[in-house]
């Protein structure tokens, strides 16, 4: 089961990479940016390395979701 959600989340932090590559607006790649952060916080999750997930979301999440507004 856990081999599932990581496959689930590493092919979409792989389709979101390479959507903020090919994005030409830069608040949709910016939105893209977002969810490959948060997926790899989920990775982070998955692998119990809690404080590593919390802090990639605070600090790179964050800090994207604050140079959008």
């Amino acid at each position: 089961m856990l081999d599932l959600v990581f496959y689930i989340f590493a092919a979409l932090a792989v389709v979101s990479a390479i959507a903020v590559i090919a994005v030409r607006d830069i608040f949709r790649a910016a939105l893209c940016l977002i969810l490959l952060f948060m997926t790899v916080a989920g990775i982070y999750l998955l692998l119990h390395a809690d404080f590593l997930a919390i802090v990639q979301i605070l600090i790179y999440v964050g800090a994207i979701s604050i140079c959008l507004s």
